[in-house]
């Protein structure tokens, strides 16, 4: 499975390195909110998973999460200001709810036409075979 991983990574451009801890990413998905705001999510969200990954950052350190995004064009203050306030704890919250209550309780998560939930870390085979699924779904009789 872990080489399965790598080389999906890799096709895409990212390095996946062994981590020999767990993180609280709890920070880290603070720091993903107060990107969202201004339009940033997308890079930031990318910019967290390679740090985490090619082991480059510690997701769980405010001064590497303020580095990441400055790194995608996000004031250093405000951001700052925001993962040490906690500011978007009522936003993690809310979602760690609404995805167990729809039966969400692995990472990563994929939800496909709001009908197929795929948990876990999965073969690329599993991803299409939920698209072939949703495919025929939508095809009329």
């Amino acid at each position: 499975m872990r080489t399965h991983l790598e080389t999906m990574a890799a096709e895409v451009g990212l390095t996946m390195k062994q981590r020999d801890i767990i993180i609280n990413s709890r920070r880290a998905l603070g720091a993903a909110e107060f990107a969202r705001e201004p339009g940033k999510f997308d890079e930031m969200h990318r910019a967290l998973f390679k740090a985490h990954w090619e082991g480059t950052g510690r997701l769980e350190d405010i001064d590497d999460l303020v580095r990441i995004g400055t790194g995608v064009g996000l004031d250093a203050i405000e951001l700052r200001q925001a993962i040490a306030e906690d500011r978007y704890a009522s936003v993690i919250d809310d979602n760690r709810r609404e995805a167990e209550a729809v039966g969400i309780n692995a990472i990563p998560a994929h939800i496909f036409g709001r009908r197929y939930l795929v948990l876990g870390a999965q073969p690329y085979e599993a991803f299409q075979e939920v698209i072939e699924r949703l495919r025929q779904d939508s095809t009329p009789e």
